[in-house]
């Protein structure tokens, strides 16, 4: 079926008088607990989202995994030549300690002041139900969607996706699409979309060492033994220069370089150096040139200290010499990069420096591009602006991490984020909110989007 453009204005009106009946369906996930760090309530949830999708006839499958099994649906379009859209999504949520600071049960989602407050309202349930509701409509209006569809859900994605590589790898038939389609986090504003082409990878590790068997008095055997906090501030001193320039060997030696498209859509973001710094809580930002700050921000990598640890740091003093010292640290990979091979120079340089210190821990999350010149992320960006009738903030990557490098690399599919939750959503914190406009706001993009899809 080809959707004209009075059935899409009819499909919009559908989505306004749902609204009642969408907002339900949100709140009953809300409520179902699926907290994977405590694995409390996430297979109930699952069943929950199984049987959701089963009673709007998509056929479902759990991907089961070494650790928590994802949610798969899939309804195909009745036009056999249609585009393939996947959505991923989570349904696993952050704990939600502090208990005694939310202002409401974080598992009975309350309406309040045009919010839906709850734990995994924003993050990520909301999102996603905004994906499944669009579908929805279709259903309700015309018994037919204009592409062919599938959802991944992801059941630990707030543990780390552990397994999304794994299960990715075991069916890559099954998941085969032509563009992944991602809502996850805040929009620029209440009512501004952004699109986001892609995120820096990221790889953590410690670095160990020890120079005696226990800490030593600083006076009676000061002098003539080694400091291990000494040696520890040497080496990590060793690592960059006083700019923040990486002096590892061959740390930057990889790097893709930035595409035109990427290049003008850096030029076009906003910029207000004085209002960064107030938001970041500092006095000045490191870059005033807009183009230096968004290269260093996106384009760059960086290598941080997350935190250092060695002898006392109790009240009062007590005179040692530290035995020990440990740092934990991660550096956020761009294109181009590898985690491994980047790891394996760390290792090098610290062999290089100190022979006393060990690098351990290493976990690596790979970095995820999207050229956004690709036509069919085009079609994306023109039914967002139809959608929210406004232009939307285009981000050529984002500076955090996601696991989105399953999909650009494992299966080859383009990535395309657009989140739909306000940017004060407090996810992760107690009182977790989604205002109910930006939900149904997002039902409308992804209605738009399939709709725009479709016509390919």
């Amino acid at each position: 079926m080809k959707f004209t453009e009075e059935m899409e204005r009819k499909l919009h009106a559908h989505i306004d008088e749902m609204r009642e009946a969408y907002l339900e369906e949100w709140k009953r996930v809300a409520a179902q607990p699926s907290v994977s760090a405590q694995n409390i309530g996430v297979e109930e949830c699952c069943s929950l989202l199984t049987s959701l999708f089963g009673g709007l006839g998509l056929k479902t499958k759990i991907l089961e995994s070494p650790t928590k099994p994802a949610i798969y649906a899939e309804l195909r379009s009745k036009r056999e030549d249609a585009p393939t859209v996947l959505f991923y999504g989570h349904y696993d949520v952050q704990p939600p300690e502090p208990l005694e600071l939310w202002h409401t049960e974080p598992f009975q989602p309350t309406v309040k002041d045009g919010r839906l407050y709850g734990r995994g309202t924003a993050d990520n349930k909301g999102q996603f139900m905004a994906h499944v509701m669009a579908v929805r409509a279709f259903l309700e209006l015309f018994e037919d969607v204009p592409v062919h569809i599938k959802f991944l859900l992801d059941g630990e994605e707030e543990s780390g996706s552990p397994s999304l590589p794994w299960i990715a790898r075991e069916n890559k038939e099954l998941l085969a699409a032509d563009l992944m389609y991602v809502s996850d986090g805040g929009m620029y504003d209440d009512v501004t979309p952004q699109i986001v082409y892609g995120n820096r990878g990221i790889l953590s590790f410690e670095i160990h060492l020890s120079t005696a068997s226990g800490d030593n008095h600083s006076g009676n055997k000061g002098g003539v033994i080694e400091n291990a906090a000494w040696r520890m501030v040497r080496l990590l001193a060793s690592m960059t220069d006083e700019d923040g320039h990486v002096l590892i060997d061959g740390f930057y030696d990889t790097i893709a370089p930035i595409s035109p498209a990427q290049e003008k859509m850096m030029e076009e973001l906003p910029f207000q150096p004085e209002e960064l710094a107030a938001l970041y809580g500092v006095k000045k930002i490191k870059y005033a040139d807009k183009l230096d700050f968004y290269r260093h921000l996106m384009f760059l990598p960086t290598l941080t200290i997350n935190g250092l640890t060695s002898g006392y740091q109790g009240k009062g003093t007590k005179t040692i010499i530290p035995s020990s010292a440990s740092v934990k640290m991660d550096i956020r990979l761009v294109q181009g990069q590898r985690g491994m091979d980047i790891f394996e120079k760390v290792e090098n340089h610290v062999k290089k420096q100190e022979p006393l210190a060990e690098v351990t821990d290493c976990s690596i999350m790979e970095a995820s591009v999207t050229e956004p010149s690709l036509p069919l992320v085009g079609v994306v960006r023109e039914a967002i602006k139809k959608a929210y009738r406004t232009e939307p903030v285009n981000l050529p990557l984002m500076g955090g991490s996601l696991p989105n490098y399953v999909f650009t690399e494992i299966l080859g599919i383009p990535v395309v984020s657009v989140p739909y939750a306000n940017p004060d959503e407090n996810n992760h914190a107690p009182n977790e909110n989604m205002k109910l406009s930006c939900y149904y706001s997002g039902i409308h993009g992804t209605a738009q989007v399939l709709c725009d899809l479709g016509k390919i």
